[in-house]
């Protein structure tokens, strides 16, 4: 009888919330991925995932329609001047070219060059230049290291609106240049595409996070103010190993 009046364990129900997560275009597969697993974890939240550019997705959690973004560039004419952030992870944007190319290190000045529609052949190769729609983080950061403030001018550029359309033409376009994030480079490349090495680094993890590879940038969790419950413990799991373990996936090829 003494033992049935003993402390019996305390169960806590947690109260289920759900967030929206909006995510970059070239982030939607880790974001997803980190969802998933922070949901297995923590069974009574729910991450809805939405994938959009950066602009939009900006846009999106400025005006109250998400809850937390993943992006690699805050647009602050969207309205990111208002918002907290943290970086997560260094990306970069690698530049891919297709195999009948004969380039594989690339200087900055060669890319602006080409980029602003001056330099159109190389090594008897007239290049197709292929960039990212307005409004796409990885554009944003590929315009800051190479174009230094200057507007693309490569009249007959293709634009696309996703690394994977970028990576896709490429390997279907003879001598087609292009860049994507290297957050799509997991696994391997495309048949007919190889990256090519800038300022003679290639877009390795550790190049990254040494800085040596020149276009570089910073992987940003954003909310309006600071995050706090559920959302902070989020934010918390993504900067501890197992969220850094999934992010450190991306990136390779």
């Amino acid at each position: 009888m003494l033992g049935g009046c003993a402390d019996q364990p305390l169960t806590v129900t947690r109260e289920p919330v759900a967030y929206q997560l909006v995510a970059a275009e070239s982030c939607a597969s880790l974001a997803h991925e980190l969802a998933a697993a922070y949901e297995h974890t923590y069974p009574w939240v729910t991450l809805e995932v939405q994938v959009l550019n950066t602009a939009l997705a900006t846009r999106a959690l400025a005006a109250g329609e998400a809850d937390v973004a993943l992006v690699p560039w805050l647009d602050e004419q969207a309205g990111a001047s208002g918002v907290w952030t943290t970086p997560v992870a260094r990306l970069g944007v690698a530049v891919v070219a297709n195999d009948s190319l004969p380039l594989h290190d690339l200087r900055l000045g060669h890319l602006y060059e080409m980029y602003r529609g001056r330099l159109q052949e190389w090594d008897g190769h007239v290049l197709v230049i292929v960039s990212r729609e307005e409004g796409s983080g990885t554009r944003a950061l590929f315009e800051a290291g190479v174009l230094r403030g200057r507007e693309m001018s490569a009249l007959t550029a293709v634009m696309l609106p996703t690394s994977r359309a970028v990576l896709d033409f490429v390997a279907a376009t003879p001598d087609a240049i292009g860049y994507v994030a290297t957050t799509v480079l997991s696994g391997s490349l495309p048949a007919n595409v190889h990256v090519v090495a800038v300022e003679g680094v290639p877009p390795t993890r550790e190049a990254l996070a040494d800085g040596r590879y020149p276009l570089a940038g910073s992987l940003h969790l954003a909310t309006v103010g600071e995050p706090a419950g559920p959302l902070r413990d989020f934010a918390q799991w993504v900067l501890s190993p197992p969220g850094q373990a999934i992010i450190a996936r991306y990136g390779n090829w």
